[in-house]
């Protein structure tokens, strides 16, 4: 056997003792409320976009409440938050995934874009801790 042979197989055998930690970041639960001027939020969604690396979530909002278990919750770090909920106008629009002249119904986010698409709302999120994340949205 030559010695390549041998050192390649040094290297193989180093390189498996050396990645036997769990590389796979912690995923944890989140949950918490939310509140539009003071009252519940009856249905929409909140989305925690990882800032530092971490791994994004997104969770459905009911009677003011969200959960996200940890199998698909965010892993450590910091991340900003938006917070939608889409209605129905009661008009039709082009659909531009059909074909030519389909139309489907309007959707608006009656959230306030500086709520989502402009939010500034950060948090830092720890996957062991279990600290719920609440958010009072002020409209007015």
């Amino acid at each position: 056997m030559s010695r390549y042979c041998i050192l390649g197989a040094v290297l193989l055998v180093t390189a498996g003792l050396c990645g036997c930690g769990d590389a796979t970041p912690k995923r944890g639960p989140i949950r918490g409320t939310v509140t539009v001027d003071g009252e519940p939020l009856a249905a929409g969604k909140v989305r925690f976009f990882a800032l530092t690396g971490g791994i994004s979530a997104e969770g459905d909002i009911q009677d003011g409440r969200y959960e996200i278990p940890v199998e698909r919750g965010p892993t450590s770090g910091k991340y900003r938050v938006e917070i939608v909920t889409e209605k129905k106008t009661g008009r039709k629009v082009p659909d531009r995934d059909a074909g030519p002249g389909e139309m489907k119904d309007e959707i608006v986010n009656v959230i306030p874009p500086k709520f989502n698409r402009d939010s500034t709302m950060q948090i830092d999120y720890d996957s062991g801790a279990g600290t719920p994340h609440d958010f009072s949205l002020k409209t007015k």
